[in-house]
């Protein structure tokens, strides 16, 4: 055990060792629910809009990202990891490239002539560690990469023109009204000049998406439908 600390925590694996505890920690506050994914996700890259709170907002490396992450992360997605958590992404590669220092300072590092030569020996490591690790991780993950694909939803429906119905009362500045979307359904901020004509349980159209309140310009179903 004393061996197993002692290489643990000496150049080269200690580089990667102080990023496993880091990756360790991470995960054992989200599993306890003291931290949220978008911690580091939100930072690295990806970006998930929608209305009414219900954006998918996961954080990949996804296809689509934008342009200047696509720049940082293009050799990684060109091994197949696109489309895979960042943070799953980061932790598989801390964690093999750890696991290879450890047996290159084993096998290796430790048995060359002199600490000038362990030292740069220990330096080169963690650099050709972290570039092995690349294709190994994305071999690891590929098939993750696959069922997370099989679970993505498919692209939400269109919005404008279909059918809410009322839930309070609607003027310029407030109203709400929900709507079936085949699943828990969406609560949208709906909005009228007309502060006397819809009431509660009134079914009505979503005409226009107003940016700038985050709400949706209506009219009745009778009028959308010329009847």
């Amino acid at each position: 055990m004393g061996e197993f600390l002692t290489t643990v925590f000496s150049l080269p694996t200690a580089f990667y060792t102080v990023l496993l505890g880091v990756v360790i920690g991470y995960w054992l506050l989200s599993a306890l629910g003291l931290v949220g994914g978008e911690m580091i996700d939100g930072w690295i890259g990806g970006d998930g809009h929608g209305h009414g709170g219900h954006g998918l907002g996961d954080h990949t490396l996804a296809d689509g990202a934008h342009h200047h992450q696509q720049g940082l992360f293009d050799p990684l997605m060109r091994l197949g990891l696109g489309g895979i958590p960042v943070t799953v992404v980061l932790s598989v590669l801390i964690g093999v490239s750890w696991a290879l220092t450890y047996l290159a300072d084993v096998y290796l590092l430790r048995h060359l002539p002199g600490v000038a030569l362990q030292i740069a020996g220990g330096v080169a490591a963690i650099v050709i560690a972290f570039a092995v690790a690349i294709p190994v991780s994305a071999l690891a993950l590929r098939p993750l990469r696959r069922l997370l694909r099989k679970m993505q939803p498919g692209p939400p429906r269109p919005i404008l023109g279909q059918v809410a119905v009322v839930r309070s009362p609607v003027n310029a500045v407030t109203g709400t009204a929900s709507m079936e979307d085949g699943g828990a359904g969406l609560i949208l901020q709906i909005r009228d000049d007309d502060p006397v004509r819809f009431q509660r349980g009134d079914r009505v159209v979503l005409i226009e998406y107003l940016e700038d309140r985050n709400a949706y310009r209506v009219v009745s179903e009778d009028e959308f439908r010329g009847s």
